[in-house]
């Protein structure tokens, strides 16, 4: 079933400026359009799970949970587009909705993942955690923070969810301990944790830059998606 009103969960300020270039508001419901509207919920289930509930009690027949990913299958690189098929969280497989999901691929140029999306507490920012968790869940691409909680959310109200995620960091890349320090829970660097960070490990400031390249890789390829959730009707067939 294909939602009408679509509520976005959305963790970071960079991925919330893809679909709304006004000023931003955070943890609180903004319309974007009369058919999406959007939370911005900073890192983590908890989080997401709370922006869940605010878009449900907004009225929202569909849940989207958007944006960013780490790569687990060695094969992923900066920029791929993940549109799963099902959600790895709490110990369950939780399916993304089949009908809202063959309406949009169609749109969709390039190539797109399927496959799994595992969602996991805390951040997955070493290359071992990331093996481990491919080892864990085969079937999965990419790894999150955001959509296992969206995606329970949306199962416990009975109403259609999917997720759309560029990655950013692919499996064989650790994170350097200052990218993961120096942001605050919406992804926005804080300027003396970043000092600090790179005072003690001068060694980050190029896969920091790197990191921020592949940012906007990912972010790029999510505006090419942007248009079809601005859409009201999902099933126009005109290709990015």
């Amino acid at each position: 079933m294909q939602p009408q009103r679509i509520g976005v969960v959305v963790a970071l300020a960079a991925e919330a400026r893809i679909l709304f270039s006004g000023k931003l508001r955070y943890q609180t419901v903004m319309d974007i359009q009369p058919q999406l509207c959007m939370v911005v919920s900073g890192m983590g289930p908890v989080r997401a799970d709370q922006a869940a509930e605010q878009l449900l009690q907004a009225g929202v027949d569909g849940l989207l949970s958007w944006g960013t990913a780490g790569g687990l299958n060695p094969a992923c690189l900066a920029g791929d587009l993940l549109v799963p098929e099902h959600i790895f969280w709490a110990d369950r497989r939780w399916p993304t909705d089949l009908d809202w999901r063959s309406a949009l691929l169609p749109q969709l140029s390039g190539q797109v993942l399927a496959g799994g999306l595992c969602s996991v507490s805390a951040a997955c920012a070493s290359v071992a955690a990331k093996a481990q968790l491919r080892a864990d869940y085969p079937e999965a691409q990419a790894v999150d923070m955001e959509s296992g909680a969206v995606a329970q959310r949306a199962a416990q109200a009975g109403i259609p969810f999917l997720a759309i995620r560029s990655v950013v960091d692919p499996a064989h890349q650790s994170l350097p301990a200052t990218a993961t320090h120096s942001v605050d829970c919406y992804g926005r660097p804080q300027a003396l944790p970043l000092l600090r960070g790179l005072l003690r490990h001068p060694g980050d400031l190029p896969p920091l830059m790197g990191l921020g390249r592949q940012m906007q890789a990912a972010v790029n390829t999510l505006r090419l998606v942007q248009p079809r959730l601005l859409q009201s009707n999902l099933r126009e067939t005109n290709s990015v």
